[in-house]
């Protein structure tokens, strides 16, 4: 793996070498982490924005989206929840 280096405030370094020792891993580790965080939220956040678009500009279009999604539901969940299955996993 190729390495690099960045410029950051001498208090930023030092506040992620604090949460990466505490954490137990290393600055270059927690950076990979928070980014992936950081990217899935991102993710989600532009998904949420795409539903409320939906929901406001298209509103006849989110009703049908609704109700293929109570469709698809109906069909593919099954009775009882795997909490109740597997009672041994809920601890």
């Amino acid at each position: 793996m190729t390495m690099t280096s960045i410029k950051v405030d001498v208090a930023v370094r030092d506040r992620l070498a604090s949460v990466a020792k505490a954490s137990g891993v290393t600055m270059a580790s927690l950076l990979r982490d928070v980014t992936s965080e950081l990217e899935a939220r991102m993710k989600w956040t532009l998904i949420e924005a795409s539903y409320q678009r939906l929901r406001e500009e298209r509103p006849d279009e989110w009703a049908a989206y609704l109700v293929e999604l109570d469709a698809w539901d109906s069909v593919t969940s099954e009775p009882g929840n795997a909490a109740e299955e597997w009672p041994e996993f809920n601890t």
